[in-house]
């Protein structure tokens, strides 16, 4: 039902549109049908018309000289609504793929994860509207608008290159834009406003391994034993940080921990982002962390300014050898040198803590426990182990001194060969 008032009138007035309670969002004046609700994109978008037509068909008698009455109001809705079928409005004015890009991103709040339940990252709506202002550069560019039916071979050849040459994009950051555009054009289709599906075969999100560092034992250590006792600030970056590397989690979860999170020599904790219970022993020296501010730890401070103190720890704790990355940018390998300490960020705990189980032999399915990864693909992306280190686990695993016996056979003699 659609309630307006006016000069202490007030009009009711049904809408003909019908969803379950559970479907409903009473909080949201704009968007009332739920991302649970099938038809929410067609229903939230027939009822903004209907509430812009309220407002049209009021100025238009105000207009007129005429008075306006909920009769008058009820009388120009239902002929300009209930003249046609709904279906056949919606065919009249094709939505655009663009314009279909702001009805995506303005339901992005309301949509939930499939797997988890939960409402998706408040980031989301930014990144994709990162990819919206991309694609219209790239319209741009070209001198024309790309609408569905346009989404071709020929399309996805000269997107790619735009943002190879043009924008001079890594692999994984071109990969990562044609994987949301993709998604887009799949919930058109599903939406029925996009009815070409060349796009499935054609468009394929692409990514090339990250070259990611991680924190050894030993680097921890120097990390622990630092004495930043005259810089209480660094000291309390370097606290939180070493307890994700020795909790697996992520910064919004390590840096939020609570008293009543540790009990009985566990960590008990949900994650913010997956909403998955998370149980973890409690390491030596995060006991000792957890001790020394007496189980509540310090607010955290912006992830920038904690990226840039870590850097200037990792310096102090001689983490400085030279690591070199490489990295597909714009169609080149490019190469570059830096120190270690340079590409310490807080999520280098999060890969240290699996890197670390994996190289003390924990079976991956246990550290993917804690980590929250739910496939073994995902997983291995955060095993940084070098190649050196690679084949010391492999000696370390096989007894070299027991070696395999080999029998000889007696030369054949001629009277045996005869």
């Amino acid at each position: 039902m659609v309630s307006y008032c006016f000069n202490g009138q007030r009009l009711i007035y049904y809408t003909g549109l019908h969803i379950s309670e559970y479907e409903f969002n009473p909080d949201s004046k704009e968007f009332p049908a739920k991302a649970k609700c099938i038809d929410r994109v067609f229903i939230n978008t027939r009822l903004i018309l209907i509430r812009n037509m309220i407002g049209e068909i009021s100025n238009e008698v105000l207009a007129s000289g005429e008075t306006l009455t909920p009769d008058l109001l009820r009388e120009r809705l239902n002929r300009k609504l209930k003249a046609k079928p709904v279906k056949v409005e919606k065919a009249e004015k094709k939505t655009t793929f663009l314009e279909y890009f702001d009805i995506y991103i303005k339901d992005l709040p309301n949509r939930i994860n499939p797997i988890t339940g939960a409402k998706l990252s408040k980031a989301m709506p930014v990144k994709y509207t990162n990819v919206k202002n991309l694609f219209m550069d790239f319209c741009k560019h070209e001198g024309r608008n790309y609408d569905f039916n346009d989404i071709n071979e020929n399309f996805n050849k000269r997107f790619i290159a735009y943002m190879l040459n043009e924008k001079k994009y890594a692999v994984n950051t071109y990969g990562r834009a044609l994987k949301f555009l993709k998604t887009i054009l799949k919930d058109a289709t599903k939406q029925g406003f996009n009815t070409s599906t060349a796009y499935q075969s054609i468009i394929t999100g692409i990514s090339e391994p990250s070259e990611s560092i991680y924190l050894n034992e030993a680097e921890l250590n120097n990390i622990y034993n630092l004495d930043l006792s005259k810089t209480p600030g660094r000291e309390r970056v370097r606290d939180l940080f070493l307890i994700g590397c020795y909790t697996g989690l992520r910064f919004s979860d390590y840096t939020t921990i609570n008293p009543e999170d540790v009990k009985g020599g566990r960590l008990r904790i949900q994650a913010q982002k997956t909403k998955q219970n998370i149980v973890i022993p409690i390491h030596p020296n995060f006991e000792k962390i957890l001790q020394k501010y007496n189980f509540q730890l310090p607010p955290a401070i912006s992830n920038q300014k904690f990226n840039e103190a870590l850097k200037e720890i990792a310096r102090e704790a001689k983490i400085t050898e030279t690591v070199v990355t490489r990295i597909t940018k714009g169609g080149e390998v490019q190469t570059t040198s830096q120190d270690k300490c340079e590409l310490v960020t807080s999520h280098v705990a999060r890969r240290s803590f699996a890197t670390n189980s994996f190289k003390r032999g924990v079976e991956p399915l246990l550290i993917m426990a804690i980590t929250g990864h739910k496939t073994e693909k995902e997983f291995q992306k955060y095993i940084k182990v070098s190649e050196e280190e690679k084949a010391d686990l492999f000696a370390k695993s096989i007894n070299w001194e027991e070696k395999p016996k080999v029998e000889r056979k007696p030369k054949a003699t001629a009277k045996s060969k005869k």
